[in-house]
Formats: structure tokens, sequence, C-alpha cells
């Protein structure tokens, strides 16, 4: 409407400025349609582009609305994520302790199993001691029954010393003074110990020579050790041609420098002289419990 109203108005003035022809009049009013349509064209125009700025504003708040909805879910994202990773280093902190808990625990069950090992060899060890000492029990009650009559008549003694039976022959039942060579008495009172010896087939004894300590110095015994290995290997001949297993036998020679008594006395050196076999212990119970020692 506006649009005619100017075309219109347009006319008028012409008609207003003077006569004019009617063929200029209708030219006027061809440009002033034409001017008319130009113009609602552009109006549309202008229409059609404030639809689409309006829209392009409606799509722009729906953007940013679409943005700060994706900033938010960003925000809680990067907080899950925090808090996800907090946890995360808190359950890694827990596994860690966890593992060095197990670590502990299999240590103390490798020492516990170690533990029982050990003691479940330290009782085999002790049942088998038990046995050995109730075995050497048993013998020595064999030798004191079976040796009463020369125990009672003072040629020797037995007893348990130090885990070991030790029969006692003093020097003046078997040697003369400063001599190796067996008496009589001496053959005759062995010759009943390797009765009994000869049938322990499963122990060793070691025939012991002692002395007193007064000094000897003949050509044959420089001192009293030369004496008291001669004495104690004489037995140990003198059983081994009665029937006590040679592989049983083995002989030593202490000299002085074990005595029982005091030397001041002749008493006491009387007890020093002598000779002893001693049934040693059976160690085969313990050999196999020590430690094997290999070189590198």
């Amino acid at each position: 409407m506006r649009y005619r109203a100017l075309a219109t108005f347009a006319s008028l003035s012409l008609l207003l400025s003077g006569c004019v022809s009617s063929g200029k009049y209708e030219t006027a009013l061809a440009e002033a349609e034409t001017m008319r349509q130009s113009l609602g064209s552009a109006q549309d125009e202008i229409d059609r582009n404030q639809q689409t700025i309006k829209q392009a504003e409606q799509a722009l708040k729906e953007a940013r609305r679409k943005i700060l909805a994706a900033e938010e879910e960003l925000k809680r994202n990067q907080q899950l994520l925090e808090t996800t990773n907090e946890e995360l280093e808190i359950a890694k902190s827990e596994v860690s302790a966890v593992q060095s808990d197990v670590a502990e625990l299999e240590a103390k069950k490798r020492a516990l199993q170690q533990a029982l090992a050990d003691s479940r060899t330290q009782l085999g060890t002790l049942r088998n001691i038990e046995a050995e000492t109730k075995h050497r029990n048993a013998i020595y009650a064999q030798f004191v029954e079976r040796l009463k009559t020369m125990i009672d008549g003072g040629q020797l003694t037995v007893n348990i010393e130090h885990g070991r039976i030790v029969i006692n022959l003093p020097n003046n039942v078997l040697f003369r003074s400063g001599s190796a060579s067996l008496n009589s008495a001496g053959s005759e009172a062995l010759a009943q110990v390797a009765e009994i010896l000869s049938q322990v087939s499963d122990r060793h004894f070691q025939i012991e020579g002692h002395t007193d300590n007064q000094p000897i110095n003949s050509a044959r015994f420089p001192s009293n050790w030369e004496l008291s290995t001669s004495r104690s290997l004489a037995v140990v001949h003198l059983l081994a041609g009665l029937g006590v297993p040679a592989e049983n036998l083995s002989a030593a020679g202490f000299g002085e420098f074990q005595p029982r008594a005091e030397n001041e006395t002749e008493e006491g050196r009387q007890l020093n002289r002598r000779i002893e076999i001693i049934m040693l212990p059976n160690l085969d119970i313990l050999s196999n419990e020590l430690p094997s020692v290999t070189s590198k």
C-alpha cells in the first residue's frame, strides 16, 4: 500500500507541475508501477532476510544452549575423571599393599614349612637318639651283669661317661710297672671282656691307654705317650686275636694328660694308670643331619 501511494503521489505531482501530454502521463504511470513492483520485491527480500536472520538467531541460541550443555557435561566428565583417577591411585596403593602382604605371608609360609621340616628332622633325630640310648643302656646292663664277678673283684669298673660306656681296667691288673707286655692275669681278664665285646658286632671300641705323671725315659718309651700307646695296642691285638672284629677296634695313647685323680698321692697315681675300653656312640644317627660341605 505504501508503494502504491507513492506512485499516485508521483502522478499527481506531474499533473500539478503543468499540462502534460497523455503519452507522458501513461509513461509516468508505467514507471511508477515498475517502481512499485521493484519496491515490493525489495520488501519481500527484506522480509525473507529478516526471517532468515530470525531463524539464524534461533539456531545460534540453540547452538549456544548446546555448547553450555556440552561444557557442563565436559565439566562433569572431568570431575568424574579426576575422581576415577583418585580411586585408581587408591586401588593401586591397596593392590601394592596386598601384594606386599602376600609376599610377607609367602615368606612366613616358607619359613613355617622349613621350621616344620626341621622339626620333623629333629624329631626323627631325637627318636634315633632315644633308640640309641635305649640300645646303649641295654648293652651297659649286659656288660654289668656278665662282668659282675670281675667288678666285685675289683678287676674293672663299668660306667657311662659322656654318653659312652667305659670299661676301666687298672694297669696293675694288666701290666707290670714300665712295661707294655700283658701279664697272665691281665690276659685272662681281657679274655672275659673279649667274649662279651665279640658279641656286640655293631659297635666300635677304642682302647685308650693312660699313665700317671711320673716321667719315663727309655730307649723304647721316650715318654708316657709311647708307653700308653704301646699298652693300648697290646690290648687291641689281644682282643682281635680273641674274636673281636678288628675293624671295630682302634687304639689311642693319652699319656698323663687325662688324669682321673690328682697325681700327688700314690692312690691318685694308681687311678690314673689305666686302660679304658670305650664303646663309641653310634654317630650314624647324626651324620645324615649334619649340613654337607661342598667345594666351590
